[in-house]
């Protein structure tokens, strides 16, 4: 069962000392925009969001990642869903390594996903102006910890 928590999962992956930003595109079936990767905390995470961003990278991108690559991002927001109830967004980034990214098969949840360095080009992309943000908010991080991750 799923919870009125959220997770908005901004990746990236470094690649010739450059971060590339990942977003995917919904199935019109779900509306059909761009956006990180999304999903609810459901009972199985025990009230752990961590938890809800490893199994939604598994189950939307078919990769595993642990804990260690995962950051809290300092953004959340409200929202409510098409039926009418309130939830929060909170948004969380992950840096992956080549191998993870070459390792990436989309779910039938996604028709497409797109990579790029330049985050300007990929907020024009993304449907809500929250998740603009959410972006903003990952770029800057990525942006402070360059030389952690190594080609």
């Amino acid at each position: 069962m799923r919870t009125n928590n959220q997770v908005a999962i901004y990746c990236s992956f470094k690649e010739k000392k450059r971060f590339f930003y990942i977003l995917v595109k919904r199935n019109e079936d779900r509306g059909g925009f761009w956006q990180p990767i999304t999903g609810g905390e459901e009972d199985v995470d025990k009230g752990d969001l961590i938890k809800t961003v490893i199994r939604e990278i598994k189950e939307e991108l078919g990769i595993d990642i642990p804990r260690k690559q995962i950051i809290k991002l300092p953004y959340s927001f409200k929202f409510s869903d098409k039926e009418g109830v309130e939830k929060t967004e909170n948004c969380f980034g992950v840096t992956l390594f080549l191998r993870q990214k070459k390792d990436i098969c989309l779910s039938e949840e996604h028709t497409a996903m797109i990579y790029s360095a330049n985050p300007e080009y990929l907020k024009s992309m993304l449907a809500f102006k929250e998740n603009q943000t959410g972006l903003e908010k990952f770029v800057e991080w990525a942006s402070s910890t360059r030389k952690k991750y190594e080609d």
